[in-house]
């Protein structure tokens, strides 16, 4: 099996701290490594250094060569500009195609925390394995812990007999819902998390983007030396929107291991230390008759903060952020419409 590290995301969530030309994926949030460094690092367990990829905007090359300055030039996907993530599976697919190479690439995001890595690994391996025996897209379903709003889902059923009873069919896909909507997902059976991790062999994905997203291979067909010009005339989809949502027959492997997207300053919380009041800080942060809420500094300026509850506040040089956490859902829509 290949993994394709997608670290193409511009992290807008996390805005101030997140910014064009220093996104999330390269920033460190709960630990001394950044995203993009914990993700090789797990992968760095389940393959060799010839069969472990990383996909990004030529603009981030520089990040990835001062934090992974180990890692070999010829396993990087140089993608133009940024275009979401069908143009980038798209790419990778029709170059690992141009190679010879048709063994099964496990696409996963940079930005994720895994607590049971083992358990995550092992699962990664079941859903290659399967991928390159069924010829057949997979994915990874996250055994949900709580109503997520910031998640897709997933639904399940069982699969035919041929395959291994962890091994289920993929129903449908669900976007993103409301809590009470989240809360009702709880309780039905074969209900998973989007895990935005898929497996399959670049002739499978190929096979479906020219079936579902013609003019995406259409334009590395006409341009197959010339990245930028395919770029160009690509439109900038999702690959679950594009393709995933489409496909007749997709598999799920459930897997309960601590994972979490960190794609918002909730999740970030979630994998801090919180002190008596749920107050997560990082900075100088002198917290006074205040609950619940996370503070995020970059300098040594003190910041006090008094009598508030349940906010998320963010200091850089960049900006300042001040969010109600019950706005957070909406904080992308109402950063988009903001000139920064």
């Amino acid at each position: 099996m290949n993994i394709v590290i997608m670290a193409g995301g511009k992290g807008t969530r996390f805005w101030p701290r997140s910014v064009d030309n220093l996104p999330k994926q390269f920033l460190n949030f709960h630990s001394q490594q950044t995203l993009i460094q914990e993700t090789a690092a797990r992968f760095q367990q389940l393959v060799s250094a010839d069969h472990l990829f990383i996909a990004s905007p030529e603009r981030y090359l520089p990040l990835l060569d001062e934090q992974l300055p180990l890692f070999p030039k010829q396993q990087l996907i140089v993608e133009p500009e940024q275009k979401d993530t069908a143009a980038c599976i798209a790419l990778a697919a029709f170059q690992f195609l141009n190679a010879n190479n048709d063994e099964a690439i496990v696409f996963v995001p940079s930005d994720q925390h895994v607590a049971n890595e083992p358990a995550f690994l092992h699962a990664i391996k079941l859903a290659a394995d399967t991928a390159e025996m069924e010829d057949a897209i997979v994915t990874l379903g996250i055994t949900p812990s709580r109503p997520e709003v910031g998640f897709g889902y997933l639904k399940t059923a069982e699969s035919s007999d041929h395959l291994p009873p962890s091994v289920l069919q993929v129903v449908r896909f669900l976007e993103k819902p409301s809590e009470e909507r989240a809360r009702q997902l709880l309780q039905e059976p074969g209900m998973y998390w989007n895990s935005g991790i898929f497996v399959c062999r670049p002739s499978t994905i190929a096979r479906c983007i020219q079936l579902f997203q013609p003019d995406i291979w259409n334009s590395l067909l006409q341009y197959p030396l010339d990245p930028a010009a395919a770029y160009a005339l690509m439109p900038k989809l999702s690959i679950d929107y594009a393709v995933m949502e489409k496909v007749e027959t997709m598999y799920c492997i459930p897997v309960d291991c601590g994972w979490d997207d960190i794609g918002s300053w909730a999740a970030v919380s979630r994998h801090s230390l919180a002190d008596v009041d749920s107050n997560v800080s990082q900075g100088t942060v002198s917290l006074i008759g205040s609950t619940g809420n996370t503070v995020f500094t970059d300098d040594d300026k003190q910041v006090l903060i008094i009598g508030v509850h349940d906010l998320i506040i963010v200091s850089t040089s960049n900006g300042l952020l001040i969010c109600s956490k019950t706005e957070e859902p909406r904080l992308k829509t109402w950063l988009n419409q903001t000139p920064r």
